[in-house]
């Protein structure tokens, strides 16, 4: 009989049948963490890479195989969005997004420290438009057979696709030191791009194939969405500034964060 470190389970066999760890367990060492880290990363039948490739070759089916109980090749969705928006954000020029911030506005310091933070937590944030997709899309598909939790985990698959599209474009822009946010001929067909995914994701999802209906139907999902999401988070992104200055938290000062020059 082995004897389990992990579960202290007594078992035969590779594996132990409580927990799953293998009989047995190497030390580990910087090779073993490397190597570990570069098969999660390369393999192509389980995992990160898998995930990515069934996602952006099939959404929806993707996504449907998921909640229909094949689950154990693919990264979790909460776990695959997060990780897609971090890395997304490498190729994303954080002064494009202050920029953007700061058109129009009156008060620069107020503006840089909200650009920050919100760059900062942009994982999150882009996390909490899921419930909104997902609630709105149950109104719109009242009918399916999938539950309200179903269909935050497809828009977990679908966002983190959507964001996946758009790397491609963020580099050449970044290379051509243009805007990546700014209205111009590259990011016109970067949107393009995301939209048609995004629509292709959800006709495949919810068996909508045969019907143009279906893709207008999920870009009406996503504009209603996006607009109760820009009102809500701004109404509690609001509040908490306000909060924030009475009570003088400093939770939107990032300390040591100098201003650019002008």
């Amino acid at each position: 009989m082995i004897h389990c470190e992990n579960c202290s389970n007594s078992f035969e066999g590779k594996f132990c049948n409580q927990c799953g760890q293998k009989a047995t367990v190497k030390r580990i060492t910087l090779k073993s963490v490397f190597a570990e880290l570069i098969k999660k990363i390369t393999i192509w039948d389980k995992g990160l890479m898998y995930t990515t490739v069934q996602l952006m070759t099939g959404p929806g089916r993707m996504a449907y195989a998921y909640i229909q109980g094949r689950r154990v090749n693919f990264t979790k969705p909460l776990t695959y969005i997060l990780l897609t928006v971090t890395a997304s954000m490498y190729f994303f020029p954080k002064k494009d997004f202050e920029q953007v911030m700061n058109a129009g506005a009156k008060k620069q310091a107020t503006v840089f420290q909200s650009a920050d933070w919100l760059f900062s937590n942009m994982g999150i944030i882009y996390l909490f438009l899921l419930p909104f997709l997902a609630w709105v899309s149950r109104w719109f598909n009242r009918k399916s057979r999938f539950n309200f939790a179903e269909q935050f985990v497809f828009y977990a698959y679908l966002m983190a696709g959507c964001t996946i599209v758009i790397i491609p474009f963020t580099c050449v822009l970044n290379i051509m030191d243009v805007n990546t946010i700014g209205v111009n001929p590259l990011t016109i067909l970067e949107y393009i791009c995301w939209l048609l995914f995004f629509a292709w994701g959800y006709v495949q999802f919810y068996g909508k194939q045969k019907s143009y209906w279906g893709g207008i139907q999920g870009l009406l999902v996503l504009f209603i969405s996006y607009i109760l999401y820009i009102f809500a988070f701004g109404l509690i992104f609001t509040i908490a500034m306000i909060i924030d200055r009475i009570f003088h938290l400093n939770l939107f000062t990032l300390p040591n964060t100098a201003l650019p020059t002008q």
